[in-house]
């Protein structure tokens, strides 16, 4: 690094996400709080955060760092950034390719050369800039992307045949302000995992695969896990006493401490959280499954899933809108995605019954158990916890009489 800053200080956003309404903070990805992550990547740089501060306060101290702590963020990002950073930088992460199809919350920074500003120059680069400021931050520097990139071509009713670019970076930075973000972050998040440990350390997957010579394919194995023979997992992280039964198929997974997955299960980039249940010939992809949670039968896409839920066999999370683009609630406003791909999120403790229906882009707050089959299409953001039914393509409390 060119320079160190004096002091890291944690600036409270108070940034609450929904449906959970937990702080940004409190929220978990790969099994740990943003906090938590936080100051993992701190100490990996021989930092630490000193304190913390209002909004109105960041930058008053031009020797320190100000991190926000709705932000996750990878320690190659903040590693490359101090390298070429220094008091009155802010930072930002240049994307190749750009991100399509998701709620922005960074501001959006173009520019090309040594030009810096908000206004989009012809040719330019995009850049997000993150909650990362050293002193006031008033000056952008960007991180440059590193990586895995490739192109291919995105099947499906809306990939259309076009060819597609990919990437797999290290370098990222997510802020999280909506639970769409949240499911970035772990995309991110796992990304990060497997290039860090498997990539960067592969002593330690030839030592799983020592130990496990059939079933992972580099793939990192904790221990006293039960992994059936006919199982595989390809590039998958595992934590401690999980159990992967016959013919499961898991590809770029993170699995928290035992977490049971049952026979032919299928997931792809998705995270399951601690001691969570994953029944029989469920699929899930893109998607995140909180701490003991159960779920059934299910087809599941682009979700994200509370902790202690449960989602009964035959329940549906529809992940495409054949009509358009999947919108979705923000505080008091509905906010196009820009794709018709999205699935659903499942606050805490949500229940569902079997042949309950939920829309793509909906939210489902804390506590609510849906008990009767049926289609719902709309959700109120205050509705409080109890039981209810599908009537109507709305939900009616079970103890009402259903008009």
């Amino acid at each position: 690094m060119s320079a160190r800053p004096a002091r890291v200080l944690r600036v409270r956003t108070g940034t609450v996400v929904a449906p959970w309404n937990q702080p940004a903070r409190e929220l978990t990805i790969l099994g740990r709080p943003l906090s938590e992550r936080q100051e993992i990547v701190l100490r990996r740089l021989g930092l630490r955060v000193d304190g913390e501060v209002e909004p109105d306060e960041a930058g008053a101290d031009a020797s320190a760092l100000y991190l926000d702590d709705d932000l996750d963020l990878a320690a190659g990002t903040l590693r490359a950034w101090l390298k070429v950073a220094e008091s009155g930088a802010a930072m930002a992460i240049a994307e190749r390719p750009k991100r399509l199809g998701e709620l922005e919350v960074e501001r959006q920074a173009w520019y090309r050369d040594s030009a810096v500003g908000d206004e989009m120059l012809p040719g330019a680069e995009p850049v997000r800039a993150l909650g990362v400021r050293w002193g006031n931050g008033a000056r952008l520097v960007r991180v440059e992307p590193l990586g895995l990139t490739g192109k291919g071509t995105l099947p499906g009713p809306f990939g259309d045949g076009q060819t597609l670019e990919w990437a797999i970076d290290m370098r990222t930075g997510v802020t999280v302000r909506h639970w769409v973000h949240r499911l970035r972050a772990t995309y991110a998040a796992i990304g990060v995992e497997i290039w860090e440990r498997m990539v960067l350390r592969p002593w330690s997957t030839l030592w799983t695969i020592a130990r496990w010579p059939l079933h992972p394919r580099l793939s990192l194995v904790g221990r006293n896990c039960q992994i059936h023979p006919t199982a595989v997992l390809d590039g998958c992280i595992l934590g401690d006493g999980v159990h992967i039964g016959a013919y499961s198929v898991l590809r770029g997974c993170w699995v928290g401490d035992g977490t049971h997955v049952e026979d032919h299960v299928t997931a792809r980039l998705s995270a399951i959280g601690p001691r969570a249940h994953v029944g029989n010939y469920s699929m899930f992809n893109l998607s995140t499954i909180g701490e003991r949670s159960s779920i059934g039968h299910i087809g599941a896409q682009a979700c994200a899933i509370g902790d202690d839920c449960f989602v009964s066999t035959f329940a549906t999370l529809h992940d495409l809108n054949l009509r358009g683009n999947v919108r979705v609630r923000w505080g008091d406003r509905v906010l196009d995605t820009g794709v018709p791909f999205l699935g659903v999120a499942l606050g805490n403790g949500v229940r569902l019954g079997a042949g309950v229906t939920i829309a793509s882009g909906r939210d489902v707050p804390n506590g609510v158990h849906v008990v009767a089959e049926g289609a719902i299409g709309r959700i109120p953001a205050d509705l409080a916890p109890g039981e209810y039914r599908a009537v109507g393509g709305r939900l009616v409390a079970e103890t009402d009489e259903a008009t």
